[in-house]
């Protein structure tokens, strides 16, 4: 069993054991903070909020189970998180300093090379999405949400997910109708 679609379960093994003993967090990070932790979805999901200059708050990302959650940049260079990151739906997530994962990264070239392996992941799915919100349609993007967390509809209102898509409630309402 792979730990998500990059990294296998033998890979991540030794941070999944270096995870276990962190415990779970409600919330992972506040905009304007910096954030100190990151970590590993065991049930259920978290979002990802950013607050406009106007006060306006979108939606800008999900972590579900089995994926990273956390602010990596704010994490890795102490600067101030862009996004507030918040536990939905009785989540859990088994967490890490950032001051802990150096020391677990410096332990031994193999631990090494998994950070380095994690960071390049992170941002292929980061590309991946930042090409998808631009390429693909509202309704492509929604499949594919739907796809990657099939209960997703029983965790989010309609409206959450209109805003997370870039659109307004009523064009997700005629996305749902035609897909059905």
């Amino acid at each position: 069993m792979n730990f998500n679609r990059h990294i296998t379960q033998a890979e991540f093994s030794p941070l999944a054991e270096f995870l276990r003993a962190e415990g779970a967090e409600r919330r992972l990070a506040a905009q304007g903070g910096r954030s100190h932790r990151a970590g590993l979805v065991v049930q259920g999901a978290f979002r990802y909020l950013h607050a406009d200059a106007a006060g306006g708050e979108h939606v800008v990302g999900y972590a579900f189970a089995g994926e990273f959650v956390g602010d990596y940049i704010s994490m890795c260079v102490d600067s101030p998180s862009q996004v507030t990151i918040e536990a939905m739906c009785g989540a859990a997530a088994l967490v890490v300093t950032g001051g802990r994962l150096e020391a677990f990264y410096r332990t031994d070239a193999a631990h090494e090379r998994l950070g380095r392996t994690m960071a390049e992941h992170m941002l292929a799915e980061v590309y991946e999405r930042l090409l998808e919100r631009y390429a693909a349609s509202p309704q492509q993007r929604y499949e594919a949400l739907l796809e990657r967390c099939p209960d997703l509809l029983q965790m989010v209102s309609l409206r959450e997910l209109a805003s997370y898509l870039g659109v307004r409630p009523e064009t997700l309402s005629r996305i749902r109708g035609r897909i059905r």
